[in-house]
Order: structure tokens, then sequence, then C-alpha cells
């Protein structure tokens, strides 16, 4: 039944029972919506994003780059939630603004909302003067790498792919990565 559920045949149900989603950039007013979806899908904890997002909020914000993008239905629930900054940030020695989560949640999957979230990014860092977006996807993540692949994402240089992955070994991560990248202008 879950299954089936979450299949591209029961797209039309779910589509009808998650109503219109607005794929949109999140606001302070968000904040705890999103905690609340974060701490259900996300793998990073509710506080760092808190963090994360509270100095990007926060009076320092203009001078960060990046932004996060929600899908949210009528009631203000988030469906799918996306965020695209540096990772200078957590000390990694890594240049660029990255994808640093794409989630969506299961009622939602195949509906294109992750392609709706990343072009959402894609759109904002464009605006904010960024030359490209880089993402690091789990190399068992086929549908994360199909939605980048369909968004014109290439993969990046062995150099930058063994950069990105000795950087997140040395944090203590034991996945490897793909990394992507394209240009942010449309």
């Amino acid at each position: 039944m879950r299954d089936f559920f979450f299949s591209g045949w029961s797209k039309p149900l779910r589509r009808h029972l998650v109503g219109p989603l607005e794929v949109r950039l999140l606001r302070p007013a968000d904040l705890e919506v999103l905690l609340a979806f974060a701490a259900e899908r996300l793998s990073v904890s509710p506080t760092f994003l808190r963090r994360q997002l509270d100095a990007r909020w926060g009076k320092e914000s203009h001078e960060r780059r990046g932004a996060a993008v929600g899908a949210l239905d009528t009631k203000g629930r988030v469906h799918g939630f996306a965020w695209m900054d540096s990772y200078r940030e957590e000390g990694l020695p890594l240049d660029g603004v990255w994808v640093r989560s794409l989630v969506v949640a299961p009622q939602a999957r195949r509906m294109g909302v992750a392609t709706q979230l990343v072009s959402r990014l894609l759109e904002e860092a464009h605006r904010q003067g960024e030359p490209h977006v880089r993402a690091d996807v789990d190399e068992d993540n086929d549908a994360s790498l199909r939605t980048f692949d369909g968004l014109g994402f290439r993969r990046a240089s062995a150099r930058l792919t063994e950069q990105t992955n000795e950087a997140w070994d040395a944090a203590g991560s034991t996945k490897r990565l793909i990394v992507l990248e394209r240009d942010a202008a449309p």
C-alpha cells in the first residue's frame, strides 16, 4: 500500500490531497513551520538550520549569499525545502554557493516540486550575481541526480569532486559524493 501511495500511479490522488503548492523564498515568519518540517525530514538538525537561517535573516544577512526556498500549501505547511549557501560558513574549504539541502515530503514527490525548488534557487543565485551553483549529492541518490541533470547540472571536474569528498571525509562523512555544477544564469 505504501509503495502505491508514493508511486507515479497515485500522483493525481496525491496532487488532490496536497493541493496547490507555492514555491517561494522563505522569510523569518516561516521559520517555525520549516523547523517542524526539518525535524521530520532533514538530515541536518533543526538547531543547526535555525542558526544558519537566523544569521541569514539577521542583521548580517546583507553580507551573506544564498537563499532558502520552500513549497508551501494553502495552509502554510511545508512540503519541500531547499537551501543554498556557502560551505565556508562551516569552515569547509569549498568556494561558491552550494545547494545545501533538498528534500520533498513523500506525499509531494514525483510532482515536480524538487525541480521547482532548485529552479527558484538558481533564479536567486543569478539575481545575487553568483556565477555558478554547485551541489554535492550522495552517489546512490538517483532521484536527486535526475533532478539536477534535468536542470542542466553537469558533473564537476575530478579535482573539485575529490576536494569536496576530502573535505567531507575530514568532517566525518563516510558517503561518496558526486559534485555537480552549472551556471546560475538561465
